[in-house]
């Protein structure tokens, strides 16, 4: 009997699982409230499945629900799952049973995790959710409470690879009930306000291994401040049963659960680049992490720094947790970001890597008095910083500064020579620059940095060998191809300087633990020597970044941004005569009364080129400050009219990458504009047909468009105001063998409709027979009053053609010095 009801309970729970997501979440809610304990163990494997489809593919889909759904599955989701929901009233539910365990898969951890599972070598945290298979002596799966459970399916469902070969159907994945609830448990979870409790009490359960909890990366393993002196007698079950990890251990697991599960991820750490230390042979690029990826890091690390800085004025429990989250966080965001910085492209989206780069290092921009409510998720979690009252950096920064100099030096160093690679002239190009140089040029913190090398420099560079440092020295990146200046340990010791370090090694073991407690070097020496054997290894040679004098890469790049500014001022000046000279005809008039502003040859706005000489100013203000070196004269004057003047025959003799570089930065389209590729603002219909119209017409009455064009008379005047005027196009001849040859065709003044397939155009049209039909007007009505006006304008506009030609080039006139341009305090991406 109770077996026929067991299973009419799980057949009743299957079918539920079918329903649409607002029904489901509503009967799974009846099914919890009124099942027992071992119905509950049932069913939850099979629910967390569900939920999130780690095998299948199949599962809720929290990452593609947005909260402007028109159904209400986004809040019903978003409740069923919340910290105070149905899910976690099951799992509270289940851990009273401290016994009730479920298995997670290994497969399902990063490489470098299911390192830490090693029973010889096993974490502390992982030390009692190990399963260990007694015959091989070796760990065959995690087994997990319900609530440690649940948080590692919800964090391999951000890196699942089964879910990263789809494209997201959105654009901004913080309007995601997977990003809503995220930030949910955060907040309840990871508290900022001492005074908060994390709800409900469980004081019922003992399942946490109370020996064990998370150590600091500074320290060998061994018990954490957790364990207090005064609560560390566990001969009795009254002192088990009051340990500090009973108060924090859901805490201590979806910290690190989310740092170890997404910093160690895979995609970026193991798969990205099969690195070559030469610079020479190709290597192999697999799929990026998605940008959602990368934002959610983002968040999880302001939130961390906001998590440790409220330590100071947290004297419970959960303050020493807070105390040692950003030593546990600090080495994994080091070695993701060299990873990301040298594989990243660097185009618009490297802004992402960037902020999530700049998040971390400026701590003193997250205060715990500044909380970010989730509960509306209208505004872009990343510009939150606008509202946040920077602190600026201070002496008391000085040891985070010391313990993460390689996150800002060697990632520099990493990042600079890249900008002389790619055109500063882009306004997204000239965005990162600014924002690096920005970020870099705050008051105080080059001078604490370059304190910190000083400190450095005073330690002898041969460096016992570390217990920590084949963690990290496996895998990563070249730093750079050249070895002047940045930090190079792709380059293997030679002969000498193996000898040298043999000769210095047994003198240096012998007084490093000496040098530790104040020798050369001082405190912030051996922290950052300490941090380079971690991270790197003991062959990494470390080099200033902040040298006298300054490194001849810096000064190349320099030489690049003065000649990216003449370029950048070129772009504007001939982007606004090409407007200039489009407002002179008839359609473009056509065009500005519609508040169409159409660049037909350029991916950027007007405001955006305007501010690219700004940027690109600022940045080499700043630059010359954080290295504290004088301007230097350009070695290669920018002349704009070179490759506008080029001949054809010349067009593809290009001698050197710098040439090229130069070239690229000038192509442009040069066809038939009616015959340019359809634009994403244009009806693909439309565009063919009225193509087709403009032939017919060009063909049949080109002959005498061409006489009235060139004629004196008003009718010519009239004509040069309506007919697209003459102009030279370029084509490839690709009828003979060979190479195509660049030929070049005159077009004569024609006519052309393609701005009608404009869908503003279209737009408004609809908009303005739907106004006369409303005020009880004929449809031809407006268009009849449209056209007379536009004709009265012509006419008037035709005296005055040759004033307007002569005048137009005197008019146009750009100078740094009279762009203005208000640099917003909200630099956040």
């Amino acid at each position: 009997m109770f077996h026929a009801q067991q299973d009419s309970f799980i057949a009743n729970f299957g079918q539920a699982l079918m329903k649409p997501l607002e029904e489901r979440c509503a009967d799974l809610t009846v099914f919890i409230d009124r099942a027992n304990l071992k119905d509950l163990h049932s069913i939850f494997p099979m629910l967390i499945d569900g939920i999130f489809g780690p095998l299948s593919g199949e599962c809720w889909d929290l990452r593609n629900i947005r909260e402007n759904d028109p159904l209400k599955v986004f809040e019903s989701v978003r409740q069923f799952l919340s910290p105070q929901g149905s899910i976690f009233k099951l799992i509270y539910s289940l851990l009273k049973d401290p016994l009730l365990k479920f298995s997670f898969n290994l497969n399902y951890l990063p490489m470098k995790v299911r390192e830490n599972t090693n029973p010889s070598t096993t974490h502390p945290f992982y030390m009692d959710l190990i399963n260990v298979d007694l015959q091989t002596n070796q760990t065959i799966s995690l087994m997990l409470n319900p609530f440690d459970y649940y948080f590692f399916h919800f964090a391999y469902h951000l890196i699942n690879p089964i879910y990263q070969r789809y494209p997201s159907v959105i654009s901004t994945p913080w309007e995601t009930v997977y990003y809503a609830l995220y930030c949910d448990y955060l907040y309840h979870f990871l508290p900022n306000d001492p005074s908060v409790e994390i709800l409900p009490n469980l004081g019922f359960y003992h399942g946490k291994n109370p020996f064990y909890t998370l150590p600091s990366l500074n320290k060998p393993a061994k018990v954490s401040k957790l364990l207090r002196t005064d609560v560390f007698n566990v001969n009795t079950i009254e002192s088990v049963q009051h340990h500090p990890r009973n108060e924090v251990w859901r805490s201590e697991t979806v910290m690190t659960v989310f740092i170890d599960m997404w910093f160690t991820n895979d995609c970026v750490l193991n798969s990205s680049f099969s690195f070559d230390n030469s610079f020479n042979m190709p290597f192999t690029r697999n799929e990026m992490p998605k940008a959602e990826f990368i934002r959610i890091l983002r968040v999880l690390v302001k939130h961390l720094h906001r998590f440790s800085n409220s330590a100071k004025a947290d004297d419970t429990h959960l303050g020493d947790l807070k105390r040692i989250v950003i030593p546990y966080l600090q080495g994994k965001v080091y070695v993701l970001l060299r990873h990301l910085i040298y594989s990243w492209p660097l185009d618009g989206s490297f802004r992402l890597v960037l902020e999530l780069w700049f998040s971390f290092i400026q701590p003193w921009r997250y205060p715990p008095d500044y909380l970010k409510m989730t509960s509306s998720l209208d505004a872009n979690f990343d510009n939150e910083d606008a509202n946040i009252a920077t602190h600026g950096v201070t002496r008391e920064h000085i040891t985070f500064l010391a313990e993460n100099l390689l996150v800002y030096t060697v990632l520099l160093q990493q990042l600079l020579p890249r900008f002389s690679k790619v055109d500063l002239a882009s306004p997204k190009i000239a965005c990162i620059l600014y924002r690096t140089c920005k970020v870099f040029g705050q008051p105080n913190l080059t001078y604490y940095l370059r304190e910190i090398e000083e400190a450095v420099q005073q330690v002898n560079s041969a460096s016992p060998l570390h217990s920590y440092h084949l963690t990290y020295s496996h895998g990563l990146p070249p730093l750079s191809p050249t070895s002047k200046w940045s930090t190079n340990n792709s380059l293997p010791l030679n002969v000498t300087q193996n000898v040298d370090t043999q000769l210095h090694w047994k003198d240096t073991a012998n007084s490093y633990q000496s040098s530790i407690y104040g020798g050369t070097g001082g405190k912030w020496g051996n922290i950052v020597r300490q941090r380079i054997l971690e991270y790197e290894g003991s062959n990494f040679r470390y080099k200033p970044l902040f040298t006298t004098p300054v490194a001849s890469e810096v000064h190349e790049i320099i030489c690049h941004i003065q000649n990216a500014q003449e370029i950048a001022l070129n772009n504007v000046q001939i982007h606004l005569r090409e407007k200039e000279k489009r407002s002179l005809s008839f359609f473009g008039f056509f065009k500005s009364i519609f508040g169409i502003n159409e660049c037909l040859q350029d991916d950027f706005t007007e405001e955006e080129r305007k501010r690219v000489p700004i940027y690109l100013e600022h940045s080499l203000k700043l630059l010359l400050e954080i290295f504290q070196t004088e301007n230097v004269p350009r070695q290669l004057p920018f002349d704009p009219t070179t490759s506008l003047k080029s001949p054809d025959n010349d067009y593809c003799n290009i001698t050197n990458p710098r040439q090229l570089s130069e070239r690229i930065k000038k192509i442009k389209y040069e066809g038939d504009p009616d015959l340019r590729p359809i634009q994403s603002h244009e009806v693909k219909v439309l565009v063919r047909m009225l193509y087709q119209l403009s032939v017919k017409l060009n063909t049949k009455y080109g002959p005498q468009m061409h006489d009235l064009y060139y004629s004196g008379t008003w009718s010519g005047l009239f004509l040069r105001q309506i007919l697209c005027p003459p102009m030279r196009i370029y084509r490839f001849d690709k009828s003979l063998p060979g190479v195509s040859k660049r030929v070049s065709e005159d077009l004569p003044p024609r006519i052309s409709f393609r701005y009608f397939a404009n869908y503003w155009v279209i737009f408004y049209s609809i908009l303005i027979i739907m106004s006369a039909k409303y005020f009880g007007f004929k449809c031809l009505v407006p268009f009849f009053i449209a056209c007379t006006v536009f004709l009265v304008y012509i006419v008037v506009k035709s005296f005055h053609q040759n004033d307007r030609y002569s005048s137009c080039d005197n008019n146009i006139s750009l100078s740094s010095n009279n762009m203005s341009l208000e640099l917003r305090s909200n630099d956040s991406f």
